[in-house]
């Protein structure tokens, strides 16, 4: 599988779940991203609770970067958020990150409404206690947040206005989703994924997403799936196994189109559009890759 997305040119990765540190063998995994996939950047998404044990290994088999969820500070939220009791192991995972090589340290925050969309601020300044980075996410409606996101869902409206009034400079992520970047004051960023509400969020989507079962996907919320478990665990040649892929993983591109579309009638969030520049005007205001 590694082979073919490197032979299409693909060298970034992310290795994401379910949890991928519950999986003894995800040390090989992010070696075989490095050994195989031409990777010129190798990073992971983890809910953090073994990442104090496992830092070292990851680390010296090439992830470059980690994102960390971290939901709430405070320890009755957070175990009522994830189900588990364990707010202290994932900040001590953060902070042993930061003693690592690594390009960047995440954590990652969902905002969700009367739950934990108070503690924002206390996060960032979180963050910038340890010099990490901090990723703000939208409630996206897909899996179980189609459940919840009535409910839960927050536009995140004030929180952009405060992280643009007190920013040195706004980025935007281009090659990715369109995400701004806010690069505040203490030299950290809050980088706001808005899956729902950024009317070009889509428009600057670049990836393209290995299922658990070798299905490859155009889109977290796409219905179309093109299989390569068969062919993977056939009876070709190496070579005609790479290939194979090769062709799914151009079919899988051929087929990309964003899940969400500007909407030519009906509302457009202008503020927002206001809040990261988008015409350019802002002398804050540059686009990065």
């Amino acid at each position: 599988m590694v082979e073919a997305l490197a032979k299409a040119g693909i060298r970034k990765y992310k290795v994401t779940g379910g949890e991928p540190l519950m999986r003894d063998n995800v040390v090989e995994i992010v070696k075989i991203l490095r050994d195989y996939g031409e990777a010129e950047d190798i990073s992971m998404t983890t809910n953090g609770f073994f990442l104090k044990e496992r830092i070292n290994e990851l680390v010296g088999v090439g992830l470059n970067r980690v994102n960390v969820s971290l939901h709430s500070l405070k320890p009755e939220r957070f175990e009522f958020i994830t189900g588990v009791n364990g707010l202290a192991k994932v900040t001590s995972g953060i902070k042993e990150a930061v003693n690592y090589d690594l390009n960047k340290v995440k954590v990652n925050f969902v905002a969700l409404k009367g739950i934990n969309d108070d503690e924002i601020l206390d996060i960032i300044k979180f963050a910038e206690g340890l010099g990490v980075h901090v990723q703000l996410i939208e409630l996206h409606p897909v899996g179980r947040g189609k459940n919840v996101f009535t409910d839960y869902h927050t536009s995140l409206g004030s929180t952009l206005k405060y992280l643009h009034d007190n920013s040195s400079r706004v980025m935007i992520r281009g090659e990715l989703h369109n995400r701004p970047i806010f690069l505040l004051p203490s030299g950290i960023t809050v980088e706001v994924v808005r899956p729902v509400l950024n009317p070009i969020f889509c428009a600057g989507c670049s990836r393209i997403r290995v299922a658990p079962d070798g299905g490859l996907m155009p889109c977290l919320n796409s219905d179309l799936k093109f299989s390569t478990a068969d062919l993977i665990k056939g009876s070709g040649s190496r070579y005609q196994k790479v290939s194979g892929v090769l062709d799914v993983i151009l079919k899988v591109n051929n087929v990309r189109k964003p899940h969400t579309l500007w909407p030519l009638k009906g509302e457009v969030d202008l503020e927002y559009l206001n809040i990261v520049k988008l015409g350019g005007f802002s002398k804050k205001f540059r686009l990065t890759q």
